[in-house]
């Protein structure tokens, strides 16, 4: 986690003498670095151009020593096949006569022989082109079939003796060209006349490679027609193809046209020793003075950069001060307010949420008073590091106040910042400290989200303080999530306002510093006691009053859930032994206690049941004098109580519009009338009417009605002629301890007496006005 907050750098650029320096260097070097490539290429070139001229020579006299090989053989090979063509047993065999065979095979195998085998085949016709003999590498062989027209064989026929006709000849596309002869065979009968034909092929390639065998080492000879057509490209040596070549043409001699061209690759030889050397010391030499310049332009700008890293490094130092907390390690204040504006930014533009949490740790001034400033210190620390632990890679954790924290949570919503909210919370409570630090570790907090909720800064900070103060006014330890309809009439928080409103509240919760009371539920039937309201009251010492104060106070410090449950736990446990019979015991609730979102039935349940009270016994009322703000979850938590045993009282019934909401819309087994309806029932009729008109309401619930705030024989009466089956009040019981409540149940109150001495208090004083008004003055 980084607390510190995104800001500009104003030392982050490079100063501008530094950058000109290095720019300046840059090209001094490049400059430089083209000095000995400057001198070298002149030397090279001229090495290079020499070189390249000598392999030039050489490969055009290799191209022709070739030209002159290759013209040798196929002149050799012209010489043969006319001398085969002005033999004498040729002619005989080839005229038709059967002498001349043995002498026509014998020289038409000896032509497949000449030289180093140039001729590939051989074959003699007769005057009409029929093939009489063939013969193959030295030996006769079958006779193949051959093109019905033969161009080579009219041109031959046409010919004069000792003529050699050629063309060139492919025996399917796949096969090299070769190079086809013939010459008219003139004899036999008639001297002059033409009897036949011979006919050979050359293998050009074989010729080719014949002729070249001590010029085409690393190269490659073609043999070019008149047209320019390359008839054959053996294979040369490998590498001719992958770099630069040298190439040279030679005619052939006594064959217009015909070339031979010769391509060799080109071989560089190994520059000059000297050359070699006067390069190296060049470029040592380059290499020492660039050193030494770059050594003398640098060293003002080292020297300047260490003085700006020593700048920057002090600034760092006096930024984080600047930003950070020294006690927790977070971000602080400041901190706070930059990065959050610059978050909320960003979260803006890229259409992403940021997720805001602000946190109140609770009972914070209990342990500055307890262990004073250094304790303090200690827990602050300590939450730090929980914090700390605790936090995902990018959030962001600031100390904003005395005890008060703020979350950024970039990519959360609302919810997401309350659950990872709720995550520490978790964490926090159960943190066990290093040092022995006493304190209650818990805290309230408040969530918000931009833009989902909120359209800026500050409303995202108001919603979040808002949502904050409903947290710590309903029961504290919780977090809650902004929520319009629910916090809007939500005043400043403590994180805004700074200061708990009464710190004396928390002592009197730690300490116990409450006393019980029970005021006795009379059944108006018998008089006997059917059950008891325990009340509460400031124990000397607490620095409060009475009971409104106090929880006045308690209410203003967030702190009414604590003060109930407090109350709930000395009253039960106190009033067991009144508990007998069909007793009952009512516990008053705030409307704080069952909106609290940490409210648990099972809690309450594990209260009454340590105290030795059955929650059957139980009756808990419920007064709707505070602003009921959670109907929703109150009638949840209601639920969930007379799940588990509880009976439910709707307490001040009547007092103003108190109670009317919770009539309509929460089921009750006990419908209170408040005092004020009662006492005004005695002298007005309307309130009489109200007051049975509930009576029957509750009758078709089927809930009990308890009077309240019976404190006259007359209001006693009023309540018995309504049937109403119990009531309490000042006439009938004042809030007493245990032992008190004890001996009236034994006795139970005398309801007969109490209306028999109202009636003769009432025959006296109508007496005593008798009498005095006839001496009354006119």
């Amino acid at each position: 986690m980084n607390p510190q907050p995104i800001v500009e750098d104003d030392l982050a650029a490079e100063p501008g003498p530094i950058r000109l320096v290095r720019m300046r260097l840059i090209l001094a070097l490049i400059a430089m670095a083209f000095l000995p490539i400057a001198i070298v290429t002149p030397v090279l070139s001229t090495a290079l151009d020499s070189q390249r001229t000598i392999e030039r020579t050489q490969v055009e006299r290799d191209a022709a020593s070739v030209a002159l090989d290759v013209t040798a053989r196929l002149e050799g090979v012209s010489n043969a096949l006319v001398k085969v063509g002005t033999s004498a047993a040729v002619a005989a065999y080839a005229g038709g006569g059967k002498n001349g065979l043995s002498g026509a095979k014998s020289a038409l195998v000896a032509l497949t022989t000449v030289g180093d085998d140039e001729v590939a085949d051989a074959t003699l016709l007769d005057a009409r082109g029929r093939q009489l003999l063939r013969a193959v590498g030295g030996r006769l062989a079958k006779p193949r079939p051959m093109a019905m027209v033969d161009p080579l064989v009219g041109a031959a026929l046409d010919a004069d003796r000792g003529q050699v006709q050629s063309n060139l000849v492919r025996l399917s596309p796949q096969e090299p060209a070769r190079l086809a002869l013939a010459t008219p065979v003139v004899g036999g009968t008639n001297a002059n006349r033409t009897v036949g034909i011979v006919r050979v092929e050359i293998s050009l390639e074989r010729v080719l490679r014949l002729a070249g065998r001590g010029q085409l080492a690393g190269g490659t000879a073609y043999l070019v027609d008149p047209t320019g057509t390359t008839m054959l490209a053996p294979g040369g040596a490998a590498g001719v193809d992958g770099g630069p070549t040298i190439g040279a043409t030679s005619l052939l001699p006594g064959r217009d046209g015909w070339s031979v061209r010769l391509v060799a690759p080109t071989r560089l030889a190994s520059p000059p020793l000297l050359l070699v050397g006067l390069l190296a010391l060049c470029v040592g030499l380059l290499a020492i003075l660039v050193a030494w310049m770059a050594r003398q332009v640098l060293r003002p700008a080292e020297e300047l950069a260490d003085s700006r890293g020593r700048l920057r490094d002090m600034y760092e130092l006096a930024r984080g001060d600047s930003l950070r907390d020294v006690l927790t390690g977070l971000g602080n204040h400041r901190a706070f307010q930059e990065t959050s504006q610059h978050l909320v930014d960003v979260a803006k533009l890229r259409g992403v949420s940021l997720g805001l949490v602000l946190i109140d740790l609770d009972d914070f001034e209990a342990v500055n008073d307890a262990g004073g400033h250094a304790a303090g210190d200690q827990a602050l620390a300590e939450f730090g590091q929980v914090v700390v632990r605790s936090m995902r890679t990018g959030d962001r954790a600031f100390r904003t106040g005395g005890d008060e924290f703020a979350l950024l949570l970039p990519g959360a919503t609302g919810d997401a910042a309350a659950a990872v909210a709720r995550r520490l919370l978790a964490t926090w409570i159960d943190h066990r400290p290093e040092h022995g630090t006493t304190m209650t570790r818990s805290f309230s907090a408040g969530a918000s989200a931009c833009p989902g909720l909120a359209a800026d800064r500050r409303q995202l900070l108001d919603q979040a303080d808002a949502a904050l103060s409903w947290a710590k006014r309903h029961g504290r330890t919780s977090v809650e999530t902004f929520d319009r309809d629910r916090h809007r009439q939500t005043g400043v928080s403590s994180v805004a306002a700074g200061d708990e409103p009464t710190v004396g509240v928390a002592e009197v919760i730690a300490k116990r510093l409450l006393r019980p009371v029970y005021q006795p539920i009379v059944d108006l039937h018998n008089g006997q006691i059917a059950g008891s309201e325990g009340l509460i009251r400031p124990a000397p010492g607490s620095g409060f009053a009475n009971p409104g104060q106090l929880f006045d106070a308690a209410e203003a410090a967030g702190r009414t859930v604590e003060l109930d449950l407090a109350c709930v736990e000395i009253i039960a446990a106190a009033a067991a032994p009144t508990i007998a019979g069909d007793a009952v015991l009512t516990l008053n609730l705030s409307p704080r206690t069952l909106e609290a979102d940490d409210f648990s039935a099972g809690a309450l349940v594990a209260i009454v049941r340590k105290a030795g009270l059955d929650p059957s016994r139980i009756i808990l009322e419920l007064t709707e004098r505070e602003q009921i703000e959670e109907m929703e979850r109150l009638r949840r938590n209601v639920a969930a109580c007379r799940r588990v045993g509880f009976r439910l009282a709707a307490d001040d019934v009547g007092a103003g519009n108190a109670g009317l909401r919770l009539l309509s819309q929460v089921q009750f087994d006990i419908v209170k009338i408040d005092l004020s309806l009662v006492q005004d029932g005695a002298v007005h009729e309307a309130s009489k009417s109200v007051v049975g008109a509930l009576q029957d309401l509750a009758r078709r619930w089927g809930a009990s009605v308890i009077a309240e705030g019976i404190e006259t024989p007359a209001q006693l009466r009023i309540v018995r002629e309504l049937e109403i089956a119990a009531g309490q009040g000042y006439l009938l019981g004042r809030p007493m301890t245990v032992e008190e409540l004890v001996a009236l149940q034994a006795t139970g109150v005398d309801l007969e007496g109490i209306v028999e001495k109202d009636d003769w208090l009432l025959l006296m004083a109508g007496a005593a006005v008798g009498v005095a008004a006839p001496a009354s003055p006119a």
